[in-house]
């Protein structure tokens, strides 16, 4: 865990409708959009250079950087309870359960919170998610919490009582075992870290320009970066993950979601496309897309957009996974709905694009393994 801090006189005031946009780059394989994001500003703020904030950012990306070592922690995580938390939300804030916070902290009763109360975060146990024969993935943390410096203020106004904190959850997934596991390891890696740094830019960006806003007046952590990866297949030949990104910036109305993935080929340690799954002599996009039409037409929140969203063409099927199960499709947020809608998944069992696929090729790997 890395607790930076940086300091700063506190600035006053309330918000005003001037939006602070920012952009957030795409980072894995066929992202191509960016997100806008608009909202509140402090009021009476005036645009400045915060070098400290940058310094304290900059050491927090550095830590997620490739060339950084891995190191097993020194302690336990702590986190100190403060005015508005509840063990839920501390619970949700480090991707727990209130149940294992309780047992972490032998605690009978999760109400009898005080301020100022020191608690463990319970450690996220290093997980096997392959079958028997296939390889180890452990989820490897990336933790910062970085005191601004300056003063958080709510949406009414008022000040909140302490700076604004940023947060960084960056987990990623380590494959251990197979010969290309650096090469996987270090693209896994990279992109975690490339999206701490652009969100860290963004954030520090934000706050020179419109002062620590928060829409929430509870308490002062209203920007943070959480990945919540998910290996959705690990076997000797492939690796295939699922991470969902969720972000939220200083002024910012609404938290960003995004669903990113990676699928490789442990062979060779690379990334593997979505038109490498089919034979390119079959009308392929065809099929898929009214596979997924017809499967998104029954998700929640979903409307007209999902025709051209999942439409034929390879770019809206490039969030992709494998699993034993079928083919599972991610879409870009805004492609197929409304709010709601940015980490809607579909799954396609194999059998439906019987025909359609490369012989020879990642399914037919899988086809070899099941039962």
């Amino acid at each position: 865990m890395l607790l930076l801090m940086a300091g700063f006189p506190a600035c006053g005031g309330g918000p005003e409708a001037t939006p602070v946009p920012s952009t957030v780059g795409e980072l894995f394989d066929g992202s191509v959009a960016t997100t806008t994001i608009g909202g509140l500003r402090v009021d009476g703020w005036i645009r400045r250079d915060l070098p400290d904030l940058q310094a304290a950012a900059d050491r927090c990306a550095a830590s997620a950087d490739v060339d950084a070592p891995i190191e097993p922690e020194e302690g336990p995580r702590t986190v100190v309870v403060e005015s508005g938390d509840s063990l839920g939300k501390i619970a949700k804030r480090f991707d727990r359960t209130i149940d294992q916070f309780m047992r972490a902290n032998g605690m009978s009763d999760p109400n009898l919170l005080q301020i100022g109360q020191v608690l463990v975060v319970p450690a996220k146990r290093a997980e096997d998610v392959s079958e028997p024969d296939g390889p180890t993935v452990v989820i490897e943390p990336i933790f910062c919490e970085i005191d601004t410096g300056v003063s958080a203020f709510g949406p009414d106004g008022r000040q909140l009582g302490g700076p604004g904190i940023l947060e960084v959850f960056g987990d990623w997934p380590r494959l251990e075992g197979p010969r290309e596991a650096p090469r996987v390891n270090g693209r896994l890696r990279g992109l975690a870290s490339a999206s701490i740094r652009s969100f860290l830019d963004d954030a520090v960006e934000a706050i020179e320009k419109g002062g620590y806003a928060c829409r929430d007046a509870s308490h002062n952590r209203c920007a943070w970066l959480q990945h919540r990866p998910e290996v959705l297949l690990a076997t000797d030949d492939l690796l295939s993950v699922r991470d969902v990104v969720r972000l939220l910036l200083p002024g910012s109305s609404m938290v960003d979601v995004e669903v990113r993935t990676s699928t490789f080929d442990l062979a060779t340690g690379r990334t593997i496309a979505i038109d490498g799954l089919f034979d390119p002599d079959t009308d392929w996009l065809v099929a898929v897309s009214a596979a997924a039409i017809e499967r998104l037409a029954d998700q929640p929140w979903t409307d007209e957009r999902r025709v051209v969203g999942a439409g034929p063409e390879a770019e809206n099927f490039e969030r992709f996974n494998l699993t034993y199960g079928g083919l599972v499709l991610s879409f870009a947020p805004g492609t197929i709905g409304g709010a709601g809608t940015e980490d809607v998944l579909v799954t396609i069992p194999y059998r439906i694009l019987d025909g359609y696929w490369a012989l020879g090729g990642p399914v037919a790997w899988l086809e070899d393994l099941t039962p």
